[in-house]
């Protein structure tokens, strides 16, 4: 394996993008993206929802509105001095403390669990394709069949979903080897100050090594030394998913409940609420 795809996580780059950036890089990835209100907003789910390219984009009431006429639905966050305009929430799990953050803001179970990690395998920033086009797609079929968290792609939609995000130099991808084996990569992304952990897959071979404990702790180290990240945002809460609360509980995270203003067509809103009451709920904050 060349050592020119790889860098040394101490060393790895995180660029800190704006909400128009992010608006272009999402219409090359084949988004929707359109303005309102002086912000970008993508559609997301089912066609006709929308939501800002930015979901913790603070906006004021009279930007939280219908993006366009046709959207059956839409969600907003709201700056926190309009969080009495607010009649739902955005329910994210974020870092308590991201300036402070490192081995002794976790649970002492998962401080051994990362010193673990650190002895079996090497975490780096991967800064071109070579590793995933050879090795990630069979680890990336394997983690979706465990955990079923997406559409698994085939293996030209990986490749190019692959190289696209590496060339395009809006995100951050580490990976882990175990042996020089690909064990698991994580990628994530920033936006005016906040970083979004995107996605992250691990081989089940890999997981006694704890990599996961080990790409979320120094992709948080990253943010925190950019200096220009404020908040890192862990994904939605997922109640109906005790396991991974836990995890993230162990990791230092909390739920926030960002104050938004969402809408949807009433048909949507009960179907939604009946079939999906997880998603409803992450759509709106509501039970």
């Amino acid at each position: 394996m060349s050592n020119t795809q790889l860098q040394e996580v101490a060393d790895a780059v995180l660029p800190v993008i704006t909400e128009e950036e992010l608006a272009r890089y999402r219409r090359e990835d084949g988004a929707r993206v359109i303005q309102h209100a002086g912000h970008y907003w993508e559609e997301v789910g089912a066609p006709g929802f929308f939501q800002p390219v930015n979901l913790l984009a603070p906006l004021t009431p009279e930007e939280a509105t219908r993006p366009t006429p046709l959207s059956w639905g839409y969600r907003a966050a709201l700056a926190p001095q309009d969080a009495g305009a607010a009649n739902g929430s955005v329910p994210i799990v974020r870092l308590k403390d991201l300036a402070s953050y490192d081995i002794g803001s976790l649970s002492p179970n998962r401080r051994n669990k990362l010193r673990k990690c650190w002895r079996l395998v090497r975490i780096e920033q991967l800064t071109s394709s070579e590793l995933l086009v050879e090795q990630g797609h069979e680890l990336v079929l394997e983690a979706l069949a465990r955990t079923g968290h997406r559409r698994p792609p085939s293996k030209e939609e990986f490749v190019t979903e692959v190289r696209r995000y590496l060339e395009g130099g809006y995100g951050c991808m580490l990976a882990g080897l175990v042996d020089g084996r690909l064990g698991g990569f994580l990628t994530g992304y920033a936006v005016d100050g906040v970083a979004y952990g995107l996605n992250a897959y691990y081989a089940t071979w890999a997981l006694p090594t704890n990599i996961s404990t080990g790409l979320i702790f120094e992709f948080a180290q990253l943010c925190r030394r950019s200096g220009r990240v404020r908040t890192l945002v862990g994904g939605l809460h997922a109640p109906e998913s005790p396991q991974l609360s836990q995890f993230k509980d162990d990791m230092g995270f909390v739920v926030d409940r960002i104050p938004s203003r969402w809408n949807m067509h009433a048909l949507a809103r009960a179907f939604i609420r009946w079939r999906r009451p997880h998603a409803y709920y992450r759509l709106t904050g509501q039970a």
